[in-house]
């Protein structure tokens, strides 16, 4: 989870525009191992990438993935389950989650098979975005707790198939409230976000996209995967 993810065609846009309107209705992290998780944007809309710089070592350690093994080169090699400090909040990752990216854009991947999409590989897990990264989260404009989380210009396509299933933007959040990060209240939404066919624009099913937001830390965590014990992992975390 992933710049943010790899871009449908243009033309995708005209179609999945149509089919809705018809139906559908201070300091930088320190890294452990490191695995993309979202790719970085292609070229084919116009958009800014949410993926810094780093001046880590790369490393080539393979990691699964549905088409083969991939190079790593976003992050420097550690341990993981190992604690994972992110402007001054430090959370335990469990067991086979690891970490990489640098900045403001940190990526968790949780273990599970990685995917290889046009835009880069896509493995499941969540993100965690600083203040460069909360300023373009809604269309490029400052992260809304109104608005689900896309910070591209144009279509994108859902978690489970990047390339092939674009996204329809839900008009609503399934559910809003607060939740413990750290020991502060965050911002918590979550997003029921439809997915259609790219090619021909028939519904396929949807994914929920989860967000925590600390306003005053300059803090986002975006899962689009329902990761399995983040919200523990989150409230068990501390600032220091």
């Amino acid at each position: 989870m992933p710049g943010r993810r790899s871009r449908v065609a243009v033309a995708l846009l005209t179609v999945v525009t149509t089919w809705a309107g018809t139906g559908c209705g201070g300091s930088g992290p320190a890294l452990v191992d490191s695995s993309t998780t979202r790719p970085v944007p292609t070229a084919t809309l116009a958009s800014s990438s949410t993926r810094p710089e780093t001046t880590a070592l790369p490393t080539t350690q393979g990691i699964p993935t549905t088409t083969g093994r991939v190079p790593l080169t976003t992050g420097q090699t550690g341990p993981a389950g190992a604690p994972l400090t992110f402007r001054h909040l430090t959370i335990r990752l469990a067991k086979g989650w690891r970490a990489g990216g640098g900045g403001d854009h940190v990526e968790v991947a949780t273990g599970r098979a990685c995917r290889r999409s046009a835009g880069g590989v896509d493995c499941p897990g969540f993100l965690l975005l600083g203040p460069t990264q909360i300023a373009i989260a809604s269309q490029l404009a400052p992260f809304d707790p109104d608005r689900f989380w896309h910070p591209g210009a144009g279509v994108e396509g859902c978690p489970q198939d990047r390339d092939g299933l674009a996204e329809v933007a839900p008009a609503g959040p399934a559910k809003r409230g607060v939740a413990e990060v750290g020991g502060k209240d965050a911002v918590y939404r979550e997003w029921r976000v439809g997915c259609v066919d790219a090619r021909t624009g028939k519904p396929k099913g949807s994914y929920l996209q989860r967000l925590w937001y600390l306003k005053a830390s300059g803090i986002l965590v975006v899962d689009e995967w329902k990761t399995p014990g983040l919200p523990e992992a989150l409230a068990a975390a501390r600032f220091g």
